[in-house]
């Protein structure tokens, strides 16, 4: 009891908070700072767990494994985070552009398959689709990148746990 308490739940709750990251405001100035404060808390745990195991072992146990896939998830989460905060800075790709469009009526952004082009004519209220804001593609791409990495999380824990009690 002592193990699960003092070390394996931190270390599963840090890898679910990790994920919760792309739901913060870019706004607020403390995605980065969090994210790299749970890397750098992983980083800990990584060398308390490093400590307790003996040096020569034929095996390698699966919760250093997991440590270690929830701490590099923690860096490509740092990364994906950082170029989600650079990318607000320039225009928005074309490729996105072209997976995005915007109904001008409930201002929503939508991923369809068809292109999202200017309207020539210059009247912006006869375009059913209206090309998006990079803040409404940010806010998809957010919600996008919590959704994949919150499954992840999910599915190495379960099969992670679901080996150590087996």
């Amino acid at each position: 009891m002592f193990y699960i308490f003092n070390i394996l739940l931190p270390v599963v709750l840090l890898f679910f908070l990790n994920t919760f990251v792309f739901l913060l405001p870019s706004q607020s100035g403390e995605k980065t700072s969090m994210a790299v404060s749970v890397l750098l808390s992983f980083q800990l745990f990584l060398s308390i767990i490093r400590d307790s195991l003996p040096e020569n072992s034929l095996t390698v146990s699966l919760f250093s494994i997991y440590v270690s896939l929830a701490n590099s998830t923690s860096v490509i989460i740092v990364v994906v985070n950082i170029l989600l905060l650079k990318m607000k800075d320039m225009p928005p790709p074309k490729w996105i552009l072209r997976r995005c469009q915007k109904d001008s009526a409930s201002n929503k952004v939508d991923v369809v398959s068809g292109n999202v082009e200017d309207d020539e004519s210059g009247n912006v209220e006869d375009q059913k689709q209206v090309r998006p804001e990079w803040a409404d593609i940010e806010t998809k791409l957010n919600k996008t990148c919590f959704a994949c990495f919150f499954v992840l999380s999910s599915s190495v824990t379960a099969v992670i746990l679901g080996m150590l009690t087996r």
